[in-house]
């Protein structure tokens, strides 16, 4: 491949990423201003549902197929085979994604809704999986363009003509999951080529034992992983806590924005680590570099969000947020340390230690279930979110102390909090400073301001919090 269409191709590929980002986050604006009291929780349970049954039972399938694709003969029998395994999964996992959802929410016509999800993300998750394989950058870059549009303008079509109910926000996500899927079929049977899977029932025996023997492995740490990050959705639809719109909103903007802020970061460290590795080395400072990058980078973000961020999203949603600051930044602190374990396992999964992996993010999901649904049941919301950050606490030490010896945690953990605690002291002075009764503006001028004046000491602490010097090496 040459220099000019491996960046051309790069350049499709950061809207590839970004398109499912900003249509998510409109969406969590537009649907907690829509929806009425508790179907918010509604509606994110149901999709929690689905795409843990879909990572669960079907997961496996695109990490084995990105993984043994490239060093297939036979390319076209592997795509039927795969392809055949996913649709004889698929239903199966979207039962059990049903199951769970009206288990959780007494709404019994939840199911087919569920179900539908579910069966079109294991489709549309599957296919992406076989584009990133083959470089099908313009052709995944369609598919989350005619997701996003289809999902939005339905929604919008949906609340306007007929009412406001998550069910039919979930047909709309349905309807844009199986169109894109159903474009990259197309665009996979074209490339590829289709055939047969059962003409030869050893050789499809032979590649579903294949991609079992890689992929199925991973499946207990992502289960643990997904169920540690979201016992809370569970607790809070299963007790009906109040407020628990309000939190779960503001829960998926900070995992959207951690995906933004970590994703791009992490494509660039794990190749490096992975390379320093099999060099005989474990590329430690990067980890660090990583680890300051993100502490100051979140810290930032949660700055803006405290002094003006809250503000702007109840003004834009024409809602208070009823649930507590603190219990909020359990929220945000839970979502930094999910981003930040991704780095810190790296020397885990170098050595292929993939099974304490999986044991020690399956026992953190049984605390976290544990004590979301203990303190769900003795002290709400603020119960429910301090235990699944305890949880998320326990799997991030237990990662952390895997590198302890070699970890410098001076300027992996001290330098870049403290950069942080100083960057927070100027945001509040900036902000007491236009609270002040001679500053008469708008509050939009405040903010405003507020953020033009906070982004050159944001600049500044990333300069002086962060060792770029390490992230050039791992460019060369």
């Amino acid at each position: 491949m040459n220099m000019n269409v491996f960046l051309r191709k790069l350049l499709l590929y950061v809207p590839v990423k970004m398109i499912p980002a900003v249509s998510g986050i409109f969406l969590v604006f537009f649907l907690y201003k829509s929806f009425p009291e508790g179907q918010y929780v509604s509606y994110s349970v149901s999709l929690f549902c689905s795409l843990v049954a879909a990572q669960l039972c079907a997961g496996w399938v695109g990490n084995s197929f990105i993984y043994y694709y490239s060093g297939v003969e036979d390319k076209k029998l592997f795509v039927s085979n795969c392809i055949c395994v996913i649709l004889l999964i698929a239903p199966m996992a979207s039962i059990l994604a049903g199951v769970i959802s009206i288990c959780l929410i007494s709404e019994r016509d939840l199911f087919l809704f569920v179900w539908m999800l579910c069966f079109s993300q294991i489709l549309f998750f599957f296919l992406s999986s076989m584009c990133q394989a083959g470089f099908l950058v313009k052709q995944q870059l369609i598919a989350v363009l005619l997701q996003a549009v289809m999902q939005i303008g339905l929604v919008m079509v949906f609340f306007r003509f007929s009412e406001v109910d998550f069910r039919y926000a979930l047909v709309a996500s349905v309807a844009g999951y199986a169109i894109a899927a159903f474009f990259m079929l197309f665009s996979v049977s074209r490339i590829f080529g289709l055939c047969n899977p059962f003409s030869s029932i050893e050789l499809f025996k032979v590649d579903l034992k294949l991609i079992y023997q890689y992929g199925a492995a991973l499946s207990p740490w992502i289960l643990g992983m997904l169920v540690m990050a979201g016992a809370d959705r569970l607790a809070i639809g299963y007790y009906e806590i109040e407020h628990g719109d309000s939190y779960l909103s503001l829960k998926d903007l900070f995992v959207g924005g951690a995906g933004l802020l970590s994703m791009p970061l992490l494509m660039m460290v794990h190749p490096f680590v992975i390379k320093k590795f099999r060099e005989g080395v474990f590329a430690i400072r990067i980890i660090e570099s990583s680890s300051s990058f993100l502490i100051v980078a979140f810290s930032l973000l949660w700055c803006a969000l405290y002094f003006v961020g809250f503000d702007f999203f109840e003004r834009m949603t024409g809602k208070k947020i009823g649930a507590s600051t603190i219990v909020i930044f359990y929220a945000f602190a839970g979502v930094f340390l999910n981003s930040a374990a991704v780095y810190f396992q790296k020397r885990l999964e170098v050595h292929r230690k993939m099974k304490l992996l999986a044991y020690l993010s399956l026992m953190s999901a049984l605390m976290s279930v544990c004590f979301a649904w203990l303190g769900g049941m003795f002290w709400g919301l603020y119960g429910v979110s301090l235990g699944v950050l305890l949880a998320q606490s326990i799997y991030f030490i237990c990662v952390v102390a895997s590198m302890y010896k070699r970890l410098n945690v001076y300027r992996g953990f001290l330098q870049p909090f403290m950069v942080s605690s100083l960057a927070f002291l100027a945001g509040y002075v900036f902000y007491l400073g236009l609270q002040s009764e001679w500053v008469d503006f708008f509050w939009w001028e405040k903010s405003l301001f507020w953020l033009v004046g906070f982004s050159v000491v944001s600049l500044l602490s990333l300069w002086k919090g962060v060792r770029w010097i390490e992230f050039m090496k791992a460019t060369l």
